[in-house]
């Protein structure tokens, strides 16, 4: 396959912030990228209008949460690990349900 390459320049905060986003998910930058650009084309007409105008998860208080919340997790380094959360949320509804996974330092 002949892929054709191209250059994007952004500034070091913004590439350090997408390289964490990367590494964080487990997957490259350009794989992170191509995931924000089909991401919106996913969305439903209701939702796509949501993000549109800034409401919902969208929302500047909604937004400021999760910035507030990623602060928290970067100076604490609390968290719980995805695989523990898929693995609780998975057994909601059965006769073997989970208790909630507790956060610690990762």
């Amino acid at each position: 396959m002949n892929v054709k390459l191209r250059k994007i320049e952004v500034d070091a905060e913004t590439a350090e912030a997408l390289e964490a986003q990367a590494a964080a998910r487990g997957i490259s930058v350009p794989e992170l990228l191509a995931d924000f650009a089909g991401s919106t084309a996913e969305l439903s007409p209701d939702l796509e209008a949501m993000r549109s105008s800034g409401r919902g998860p969208w929302s500047p208080a909604i937004l400021a949460e999760d910035a507030r919340r990623l602060a928290e997790f970067e100076r604490e380094g609390e968290g719980v690990p995805w695989e523990e959360v898929s693995a609780w949320m998975q057994s909601w509804g059965t006769a073997s349900e989970l208790p909630a996974p507790k956060p610690r330092k990762l």
